[in-house]
């Protein structure tokens, strides 16, 4: 339906990252899920909600270097795998496609139907900060939450989230 990978390819291709250390030091992942998605099916119905899936996929795939790994990786939820790119640059990425996707008009071609502005909200995580595939999904996961708790339509670095799990620098720092 979207034309871009499935969870399958992206369970194969967030494996790969943790082959070498190059994989590690250069990759990130973003996550991506379709606010209120539920609500669009329920007001308009499958069909519509299929398109708007359709057009986001394309945003995705359109929005990236065409070395980089997209898929849909659930109902209305999208996976980004961002190759050679520093924290702050995947950040950058992603806010260049969540505006995108805020700023596309999501009407209908044969009858002119305005479906509304639809966002998405995001999650980060560097492959370096993570023990493998599970602990970069599901970090970038909880960033991804986080940005769907503070309000949706936003962007969270799992990196800037308090009380995170990871090392302590300042274990032995005397008050």
């Amino acid at each position: 339906m979207t034309h871009i990978w499935n969870r399958r390819a992206f369970d194969k291709e967030i494996t790969r990252i943790y082959n070498s250390n190059k994989g590690i030091l250069f990759n990130a992942l973003i996550l991506a899920d379709i606010d209120r998605f539920k609500d669009i099916n329920d007001r308009y119905g499958h069909p519509v909600g299929d398109k708007i899936i359709q057009i986001i996929a394309d945003i995705f795939q359109t929005s990236i270097r065409g070395d980089m790994f997209v898929a849909r990786t659930g109902g209305e939820e999208f996976a980004l795998i961002i190759e050679g790119a520093s924290e702050d640059a995947t950040y950058e990425i992603a806010e260049r496609i969540r505006a995108l996707i805020e700023q596309t008009p999501f009407t209908s071609s044969q009858t002119g139907t305005n479906y509304g502005t639809v966002t998405v909200s995001m999650g980060i995580c560097m492959a370096s900060e993570a023990e493998g595939p599970e602990d970069l999904y599901t970090k970038a996961d909880r960033a991804l939450y986080r940005s769907k708790v503070s309000g949706r339509n936003r962007v969270t670095k799992h990196s800037t989230m308090a009380g995170r799990a990871g090392k302590s620098w300042l274990l032995y720092k005397k008050d």
